[in-house]
């Protein structure tokens, strides 16, 4: 694939110097009130609905945006396993009604998830995008960490903790094949013309205060390995680090700041630099290592703030992260529900101004 938008995103990402500083925001589009006929909890059922979201939020813009992320519901693998989700309202906020494994014997009732079988209209979401903006702009599909999807879906936490300290060989049972689904999908993305992944550590941030480091680097690392450096082919590697104002990889162990993710096979990395590592600091410790892609605070300015402002952030994250090439402009996480749609163009406008190098 080649446009402007490719070689544009490409160039950041092998961090060099692009002709503008490329620019993505992403949410969960199919719940967001101003796109109106899309329904979050269809979309998770249907990969139609859920291109067709993403497809209606970029024609929704004054801008074109230059790297589409698409966010199908982060629990859709645990879905297709036989946890039980409710949906209200079109609302973002889902309830978990009953998880696959509650008992530690329970490890054993996963199996690998086939592309073409139970995760088939996921990946048919791939294939509708790939066949109407593939041609003139980059995407990426989103995968959890295998020992996300554990916590938060497969099973809760209580049981992950419980069975890392006394029957550790079931967790990592389970875990092997959350990563091989992984791998397996993230696989048929790339044939089917994605340009690459979104792989999300942290999932809302809950497990930076509960692991110290010998476990992240054999519960998290270890598997999250396994699957990124199965995906060599994918252009794009994007590593979403999540984390909120309490539970954060710096606030909780200093992860973020000695260089702990430097260990990650990925070419991109993601996180909420308005609440933790700001954007100079970054630069200093991972821009030899990764495009960066931050600089938007998807929580408050973007939900509160107005036009001036989310300017006035740009400007400021660009000028401590886009000299010399390698950054992205983007949120620190999906966009809320409640996002004014003119604050999407608020940020382009910002990059347009800004984001240009001189030469």
């Amino acid at each position: 694939m080649s446009s402007e938008r490719y070689e544009r995103v490409m160039a950041a990402i092998h961090r060099k110097v692009p002709d503008r500083i490329p620019w993505t925001l992403w949410g969960h589009f199919p719940s967001i009130p101003f796109l109106k006929y899309y329904s979050w909890e269809k979309a998770n059922r249907d990969g139609e609905e859920l291109a067709k979201a993403h497809i209606a939020l970029l024609n929704e813009l004054d801008y074109k945006m230059d790297l589409l992320k698409v966010t199908p519901f982060y629990r859709y693998m645990a879905y297709r396993w036989g946890s039980k989700f409710r949906f209200t309202n079109n609302n973002e906020r889902d309830e978990t009604v009953d998880v696959i494994v509650k008992d530690t014997r329970d490890w054993k009732k996963l199996w690998v998830l086939s592309p073409k079988k139970e995760l088939k209209e996921n990946l048919r979401t791939v294939s509708i995008l790939s066949r109407e903006v593939g041609r003139r702009l980059p995407f990426i599909y989103t995968i959890p960490s295998p020992i996300v999807q554990a916590l938060h879906g497969v099973s809760t936490p209580e049981r992950v903790y419980a069975d890392m300290g006394t029957y550790p060989n079931a967790l990592k049972d389970g875990l092997e094949i959350i990563a091989q689904t992984c791998i397996d999908f993230g696989r048929a993305c790339i044939d089917e013309g994605a340009t690459g992944i979104f792989f999300g550590i942290g999932g809302g941030g809950d497990l930076w205060s509960r692991m110290d480091r010998n476990q992240f680097e054999e519960y998290a690392l270890y598997y999250d390995k396994k699957v990124l450096d199965a995906m060599k082919d994918a252009p794009i590697k994007l590593l979403h680090i999540c984390g909120n104002e309490q539970e954060n990889p710096q606030l909780n162990g200093g992860l973020m700041e000695n260089g702990w993710f430097k260990q990650y096979p990925v070419n991109a990395i993601n996180w909420w630099d308005a609440y933790f590592t700001p954007c100079s600091v970054a630069k200093e410790i991972y821009s030899k290592h990764f495009c960066l892609v931050a600089g938007v605070d998807h929580k408050q300015i973007m939900r509160y703030g107005v036009s001036s402002q989310i300017a006035d952030q740009i400007k400021a994250s660009i000028e401590a992260a886009g000299e010399g090439g390698g950054f992205i402009v983007g949120p620190g996480c999906c966009l809320r529900q409640d996002t004014p749609l003119a604050n999407f163009n608020a940020v382009a406008k910002a990059v347009e101004k800004y984001g240009r190098y001189n030469r």
